[in-house]
């Protein structure tokens, strides 16, 4: 397979960004339209982002193609977004926090009251941000509803379905997730 000429230079970028540790965002432009972003932050140039200036990013952190940002959203220090993650609505991550592959945070909801309006030109509703605090690791094909607070230390098993706030320092798994058991 033939590379382009476009894949040829960004091909290039990407590696001398890792080479030098230049993990800024590659597209230079593309960072100015952030509210805030971190020193030594990698943003794959395939990522969705539909409001910039919603977003602030703390240091070191690291989001993979595929992920679609559509969200108010501010985050801690040392994070990983894995590829074909989606965040909706207002979401609060705090630092050193791991998303798998395939996970959904979405805050928010469809409105459905009106039966006379299509849903779809019903007004969406949040009950509050999504927080998920420091120190979390949540586990590919992970749904997170709206007003959720994962809680410090917390481990979200895979397929995991959350739909009520966690504990600290516990591991849950399921749908609708319960706790497993707490870590020590």
């Amino acid at each position: 397979m033939k590379m382009t000429l476009i894949g040829k230079v960004f091909s290039a970028r990407y590696f001398f960004a890792l080479k030098y540790k230049i993990l800024n965002v590659l597209f230079f432009p593309r960072k100015l339209l952030f509210k805030k972003i971190g020193k030594q932050c990698f943003i794959h140039p395939l990522v969705s982002i539909k409001n910039y200036s919603l977003i602030e990013l703390g240091d070191k952190n690291l989001i993979h193609r595929n992920v679609v940002i559509w969200a108010k959203i501010k985050t801690g220090n040392n994070i990983h977004i894995n590829p074909n993650t989606c965040i909706y609505g207002e979401v609060e991550i705090g630092s050193n926090v791991m998303i798998a592959p395939n996970v959904m945070i979405a805050s928010g909801n469809h409105g459905i009251a009106l039966c006379d309006l299509p849903m779809i030109e019903q007004n969406s509703n949040i009950k509050r941000p999504i927080k998920i605090e420091d120190d979390v690791w949540i586990g590919a094909n992970v749904i997170i509803t709206d007003g959720v607070t994962i809680a410090k230390g917390s481990v979200i098993g895979a397929g995991s379905v959350v739909t009520k706030d966690t504990a600290e320092n516990s591991i849950y798994v399921g749908n609708p997730a319960y706790k497993l058991k707490v870590r020590k």
